[in-house]
């Protein structure tokens, strides 16, 4: 069960890419530091993590940095 789970987060995660971008910079800056606060994140931590900050360096290469 625990790895199902963990293979659903993983697969909504990376397919998921778009609700990063509709995020507001202050819920996406928000996220990015409770990322880099976690001691041990998980594999599908890690994979949400991984995602928010392509977020973060995609809205930066448009000259907007929100994180």
């Amino acid at each position: 069960m625990k790895y199902l789970l963990m293979a659903v987060v993983i697969f909504l995660a990376a397919c998921g890419d778009n609700e990063f971008s509709k995020m507001s910079d202050k819920e996406l800056r928000q996220r990015d530091y409770q990322c880099k606060m976690m001691a041990n994140p998980s594999t599908a931590e890690i994979q949400v993590c991984n995602n928010i900050r392509r977020e973060c360096e995609r809205r930066a290469a448009d000259g907007h940095y929100a994180c």
